[in-house]
């Protein structure tokens, strides 16, 4: 596992910076559909943001602005998922122990 993750890196430092950009948003955006999936699993409320800014970095020209905001956008995303995942285990642990 840590020399896979070492010959990423190598391939991951060789991009240039667009390209680790778009490999960064990528990562993220799919770490924010897993931990809706998961939220749907448990049939708990749970939308992937999705606002202005990214959308912005889906245009060829985007900014370094874009890009930080983007990043911002996804890492909230995320972390509602996991807290709404969290209130949703908490919730049927509840309901199993007789708890309402």
């Amino acid at each position: 596992m840590e020399q896979s993750f070492e010959e990423y890196m190598k391939f991951f430092k060789a991009q240039p910076l667009k390209e680790k950009q778009s490999i960064i948003l990528d990562q993220l955006k799919m770490l924010a559909g897993v931990t809706n999936e998961f939220c749907k699993e448990l049939e708990v409320e749970n939308d992937i943001l999705v606002n202005r800014e990214l959308i912005d970095v889906n245009q060829e020209d985007y900014t370094e602005d874009d890009f930080a905001e983007a990043v911002i956008t996804y890492i909230n995303s995320i972390q509602d998922s996991i807290c709404d995942y969290a209130s949703g285990v908490t919730k049927l642990l509840d309901e199993s122990n007789g708890e309402e």
